[in-house]
C-alpha cells in the first residue's frame, strides 16, 4: 500500500478505562492517566496534577500517628489522631487552616477517648458531624465502658474548645453507635445492638437528649445499618427538601424524610435499586447528587432520588479497582465543585497497591491512578485536606487544578506522569498492520525529556524513543552566559513526531508517554497513519 492510500487514525484521550481491550471501550479511552488531570482550557487535553503540600506535622503532639477521622467545619479541621497523650488512645484535635495553629482542647482523658484502631484491614470507620455547638464523633474504639458511647467537641466558645464523652441523656443509646449524621438540626445515630433490631435513634433539636423512647426508627429486619448520608431532593412544587439516606450493607438503602416534630410527617421508604455500600467514607455530596461506591462501582443518587448505573461500567471508566477492593471499608473519598476523588487498595492490580482515582464530573472523565492516596480526605474551599496512606502524623493540602504557584515535588519525591492508550481499536481485518507515521500533540517543559514507547497486548515493547524539545537545552560550560535560556525554553502545544527506530508491525497495540511532571507539560491527541499488510496476524 502506498503512503498516499494509507489510513490515518486519530486518538483523542477522553478519559480512563480499566481494561486494555480496545473493543470494549469507547474510542479515545486511555488505560493510564497517572498524575494527569483535565486541562481546564481544552477538551481531551491533559496536564500534570500539582503536588500535595504538607499542611502540618502536628508539632507539639506526643508521637502523632494514624489519623482515624477528620471533618472540616468553617476554617477548622477537627479530627482524631493516635498519640502518646493517653497511650493506645486517639487524641482529638482542631487545626485552624487560616492561622495554621492548633486549638487548645481541654477535658481529654483516657476514659473519654477511644482506643486507637488498626491502620489496615476492614474496620468500622469513625464518623463526625456537627449538631448545634457540638461536633459529634462515633468511633470503633469506644466500648461503652464507663457509659462512654461516643465523644464530642463542645465549640460554644471557639477559643475554649472542650472534649467530652458519654451517651445521649434521658434515653441512652442501646449500643455504641456506628455512625452519626445531622438531619433537621438533630443528631441521628445508627445503632446495631447485639440482639434485636438495628435502629436509627434521633435526638431532640440541637441537643444530645432523647426525650422519648419512641425516637427511633427500625427497618423491618436485623441487617446492620452501615452508613448514613444526607441528600437534598427536588420538590415538585419548587425548592429543595432534605432527606437522610440509610445504607444497610451492600444491597439495600432507605430514604428518611419529614420532621419528627410534625405529626405523620416522618416517612421511611426503601430505595428502588438493590444496592448499597460497604465503604462509608466513600459517601459524599456532589453537584449531581449523593455519590457512593457500590460493590460494582461509583453510583450517584440524584436530586430526584434516582440511583445511577455504575459510572464507568463495561470499560468506559473505572469500576474494577472498586469491585476488587481489598478492604472496601478503607476507601476514602471527597468531592469539590467538579472532582470526585476516591482512594482504594486495588486487589486487581499487581501487588494490590493503594491508588487514587479522580472523576471529573462535568467531563465525565476518569483519571489515575494518582500517587499519594488518602486514608482521610475532606474539602476545604476549592482544595482538599488529606491524610496520606503510610504517612502518619501529617496533613497535606492537595489542589484539584494547577495554579501559578503549583509545584511538582510531593512528600520529597518528584512527581512523574504516565499517559497510555488502551489497546487501540481493532481494524476489523485479519491482516497485520504497519505504522508509517505518528504524531502526538504535546507541550514540553523547559529542558523536558520524555519516554515514548509502544507495545503489544502482553506488554512486550515494539519500540521506545526519547522525546525532547526542539533545540538543545543549555548545558553548563556549553554556551555563552547571557546568550541563551538556562535549561532551554518551554515549548507550546504542537504535533510532535514519533520517529520510531524500526517498523511497528502489529495487530494489537498501545502507545504510551512517561516523564517528570511540570507546569508546561500537556498531552492531547495522538495521530497514526498505518497500512494493512498482506499476511495473516502473527500470534506471539
Amino acid at each position: 500500500m502506498s503512503l498516499r492510500n494509507a489510513r490515518a487514525v486519530p486518538f483523542s484521550p477522553m478519559g480512563l478505562s480499566d481494561t486494555l481491550d480496545g473493543t470494549n471501550v469507547a474510542p479515545g479511552m486511555c488505560s493510564q492517566l497517572a498524575n494527569l488531570i483535565p486541562d481546564p482550557t481544552t477538551k481531551n487535553l491533559w496536564q500534570c496534577r500539582p503536588a500535595a503540600l504538607q499542611t502540618t506535622d502536628f508539632t507539639g503532639f506526643s508521637t502523632p500517628g494514624f489519623i482515624s477521622a477528620q471533618k472540616v467545619i468553617g476554617t477548622k479541621i477537627f479530627g482524631m489522631i493516635a498519640s502518646a497523650l493517653n497511650p493506645g488512645h486517639d487524641q482529638p484535635f482542631a487545626y485552624d487552616l487560616v492561622t495554621n495553629t492548633f486549638a487548645t482542647i481541654t477535658g481529654i482523658t483516657a476514659l473519654n477517648t477511644p482506643i486507637s484502631p488498626a491502620t489496615s484491614g476492614e474496620w468500622t470507620p469513625p464518623t463526625m458531624d456537627i449538631v448545634g455547638t457540638k461536633v459529634i464523633v462515633t468511633h470503633p474504639g469506644y466500648t461503652g465502658g464507663g457509659g462512654v458511647f461516643f465523644g464530642w467537641f463542645e465549640i460554644t466558645d471557639p477559643a475554649n474548645i472542650t472534649w467530652n464523652g458519654g451517651n445521649t441523656t434521658t434515653n441512652g443509646l442501646a449500643a455504641v453507635p456506628t455512625a452519626v449524621k445531622q438531619y433537621g438540626d438533630r443528631a441521628w445515630f445508627a445503632v446495631n445492638p447485639p440482639t434485636g433490631q438495628p435502629g436509627l435513634y434521633f435526638t431532640d433539636t440541637l441537643t444530645l437528649n432523647i426525650t422519648a423512647g419512641t425516637q427511633v426508627l427500625t427497618f423491618g429486619d436485623n441487617v446492620k445499618l452501615t452508613a448514613l448520608g444526607a441528600l437534598p431532593l427536588s420538590n415538585q412544587l419548587g425548592g429543595i427538601i432534605q432527606s437522610l439516606i440509610v445504607f444497610k450493607g451492600a444491597s439495600i438503602m432507605f430514604q428518611v424524610t419529614g420532621n419528627p416534630a410534625i405529626t405523620n410527617s416522618l416517612a421511611v421508604n426503601a430505595m428502588n435499586v438493590a444496592t448499597g455500600t460497604l465503604a462509608p467514607n466513600s459517601i459524599t455530596g456532589t453537584p449531581r447528587g449523593l455519590a457512593f461506591i457500590a460493590p460494582d462501582g461509583l453510583r450517584v443518587i440524584n436530586f430526584q432520588g434516582v440511583i445511577s448505573d455504575p459510572i464507568g461500567d463495561a470499560g468506559s471508566g473505572i469500576t474494577t479497582p472498586f469491585i476488587y477492593a481489598v478492604a472496601p471499608s478503607r476507601m476514602a473519598a471527597a468531592c469539590n465543585a467538579q472532582t470526585y476523588r476516591i482512594s482504594v487498595q486495588n486487589g486487581a492490580a499487581t501487588g494490590s497497591p493503594n491508588q487514587e482515582f479522580w472523576y471529573n464530573i462535568p467531563r465525565g472523565a476518569w483519571s489515575g491512578p494518582h500517587s499519594l492516596p488518602a486514608s482521610q480526605i475532606s474539602v476545604y474551599n476549592n482544595t482538599f485536606i488529606m491524610a496520606p496512606i503510610g504517612v502518619t502524623g501529617k496533613l497535606f493540602t492537595s489542589d484539584g487544578a494547577q495554579t501559578l504557584t503549583s509545584t511538582f515535588v510531593e512528600n520529597g519525591n518528584q512527581l512523574t506522569f504516565s499517559w497510555a492508550t488502551s489497546m487501540l481499536p481493532d481494524t476489523q481485518q485479519m491482516s497485520e498492520n504497519n505504522i508509517l507515521e505518528s504524531t502526538i500533540n504535546m507541550s514540553f517543559a523547559a529542558g523536558g525529556i520524555y519516554n515514548a514507547y509502544c507495545g503489544d497486548e502482553n506488554g512486550a515493547l515494539y519500540d521506545s524513543i526519547i522525546l525532547t524539545a526542539p533545540g538543545s537545552p543549555t548545558i553548563w560550560g556549553g554556551f555563552t552566559w547571557g546568550a541563551a535560556l538556562w535549561s532551554g525554553a518551554a515549548n507550546a502545544l504542537a504535533p510532535r513526531p514519533l520517529n520510531w527506530t524500526k517498523p511497528i508491525v502489529f495487530r494489537r497495540m498501545f502507545m504510551a508517554v512517561t516523564g517528570n511532571c511540570a507546569a508546561g507539560v500537556k498531552i492531547g491527541d495522538l495521530f497514526m497513519r498505518y497500512e494493512q499488510l498482506g499476511y495473516l496476524q502473527q500470534v506471539s
